[in-house]
């Protein structure tokens, strides 16, 4: 071989290895670039991929009261006082969240205690800092999985808030003359907070701050329909004319309908009570029905009492729907849409609700207002006329039934005598 031969060659053989060492080199750094990368992207999407390592001080001063106050959940008393729910009911959430609902955690964050966390605020309507004390977490913890806990429940929501248009069982004597009707139907009036430019529209007849709730339910005090979010300002029934022509909207099918309040006008799809008439249950205590429209309308309060037990329920079993929390009004009206929809999972799990016992005894003990019932039947608003059509022969209906049941009520109490 030539010198020119062999310094070729040796050239080669150097390129080789420099070739070689830069690729050992970027093998080595490659790790390290992959790493930088990952690290880019979380610090961009604010940790949202990140789990933070807990503080040294966080483990010794937060683990053992957290695990304490998760282990007294096993108590079915301490449970229902906590939560609101009994301990078979609240593994049944958890795991349904976690295979329905797509619930997630970190590893630092077990699913039973978010879900824990989620329902402790609702019921007693606590504040961050305050949860803080009892989960030790951190503010930026609580509320980010309070917000996945709350998207988890929306979720399954319409596996729990349905209609199936189901009519009532005529074995209940409260419904069994209102045969055709899927429930009782009304709003009520739930506390927010409110941007200072729109006040003016959420600020209700009272002077507050609400937003107006339609709700529908059925004879076991489960809600049908839930509309959440119109102005505190607006009339029961423009939020019901809203709620029969939305895409979600109130279905009633024909030869059925629910019972309302007289703040709602007698039409198909709707029975309300005669105007003019004695209504309120707690006013025929001591006193009989003298005539048809009476007796029609005692039995009429007795069936749609259900709502305002509902309600009641509802408000009673979560502390945050009785005042203005501090969310955003987004949040605000799915908390409501999710309070509902626990509500709903609650009465399917626990066949005693002690709680429903003292709303029955509220609603028994509270004087009711009397100025819809004070109207003469001609005296109906013009708005109620906008939304809906007064027939002759949905009249004629009501008319029918309560005198049906008038005749039943005297025959049976001259075979007594």
């Amino acid at each position: 071989m030539t010198n020119d031969g062999r310094v070729i060659s040796i050239q080669r053989k150097r390129k080789r290895e420099e070739i070689e060492v830069y690729e050992e080199e970027a093998m080595r750094f490659l790790p390290l670039l992959v790493e930088f990368f990952v690290m880019l992207v979380g610090i961009c999407s604010r940790r949202k991929y990140f789990v933070r390592e807990p503080l040294r001080s966080e483990i010794e001063e937060g683990i053992y009261p957290r695990r304490l106050w998760m282990g007294s959940l096993a108590q079915e008393s301490k449970c229902i006082s906590e939560l609101r729910i009994n301990t078979h009911g609240f593994n049944k959430l958890c795991n349904i969240l976690c295979n329905e609902g797509g619930l997630v955690v970190t590893r630092n964050v077990t699913v039973k205690e978010v879900v824990a966390l989620f329902l402790h605020i609702l019921a007693h309507d606590l504040k961050n800092r305050t949860i803080k004390n009892v989960f030790a977490r951190s503010g930026e913890t609580i509320s980010r999985q309070f917000h996945s806990v709350l998207k988890a429940i929306l979720k399954i929501g319409k596996t729990y808030i349905k209609q199936d248009h189901a009519v009532l069982h005529e074995g209940d004597d409260r419904w069994k003359w209102f045969k055709g009707a899927l429930g009782a139907l009304d709003g009520t009036h739930v506390p927010l907070t409110v941007p200072i430019e729109d006040q003016g529209r959420y600020r209700n007849r009272k002077g507050g701050l609400s937003t107006n709730v339609l709700g529908a339910c059925d004879a076991n005090l489960k809600f049908i329909y839930v509309l959440p979010g119109w102005e505190g300002s607006a009339s029961d029934s423009r939020v019901l004319r809203d709620a029969l022509s939305r895409r979600y909207c109130l279905e009633i099918p024909s030869n059925t309908y629910y019972l309302v309040d007289s703040g709602y006008t007698n039409c198909p799809g709707f029975l309300a009570p005669y105007r003019g008439t004695q209504y309120h249950l707690n006013l025929w205590r001591e006193n009989t029905p003298t005539d048809y429209k009476e007796l029609f309308n005692i039995r009429h309060s007795s069936a749609r009492n259900t709502i305002e037990r509902a309600f009641g329920l509802l408000k009673k079993r979560w502390a945050i729907l009785r005042t203005a929390s501090f969310y955003e009004m987004k949040t605000q009206i799915r908390i409501i849409n999710a309070c509902c929809i626990l509500h709903n999972f609650i009465r399917d799990e626990m066949n005693e609700d002690k709680l429903l016992r003292a709303v029955d005894q509220l609603l028994r003990a509270v004087d009711l207002e009397l100025e819809d019932v004070s109207l003469n039947e001609n005296e109906i608003s013009e708005e109620n006329i906008t939304f809906v059509r007064v027939t002759d022969e949905w009249t004629a209906f009501r008319d029918a039934l309560a005198k049906e049941m008038f005749e039943e009520y005297q025959s049976r109490h001259r075979r007594i005598i």
